[in-house]
């Protein structure tokens, strides 16, 4: 399997509410959390590879190739993600994908 068909794999094991993070998913595909923003953003379908539940390391947001970083927060919400005061996402609403494909 190659990369983007492992990446979008993986990113549909998490459930709506949360989030993984770039770099997470760079460290199952062995490559870079640029990489990865790059894999998400040539999703050729968002419907089924919710690829708006990738976010930086840090909680921030990130880009989002279908209408900007407003749209990507916008959908989160409607999936029940909540954000602090900075608009980062709260640490409980993340799975980080390599840690749960490690430890289970």
């Amino acid at each position: 399997m190659d990369k983007r068909s492992l990446a979008y794999t993986l990113l549909q094991l998490i459930p709506p509410g949360y989030v993984t993070t770039y770099a997470s998913l760079a460290r199952v595909l062995g490559t870079s959390p640029r990489a990865v923003g790059r894999l998400m953003a040539s999703n050729p379908d968002p419907v089924i590879v919710p690829c708006h539940r990738v976010v930086k390391s840090n909680l921030d947001l990130g880009g989002y190739s279908m209408g900007g970083p407003m749209v990507k927060r916008r959908l989160l919400e409607l999936e029940g993600v909540e954000f602090d005061s900075r608009g980062r996402v709260k640490r409980r609403h993340v799975i980080l994908i390599d840690k749960l494909l490690l430890e289970g």
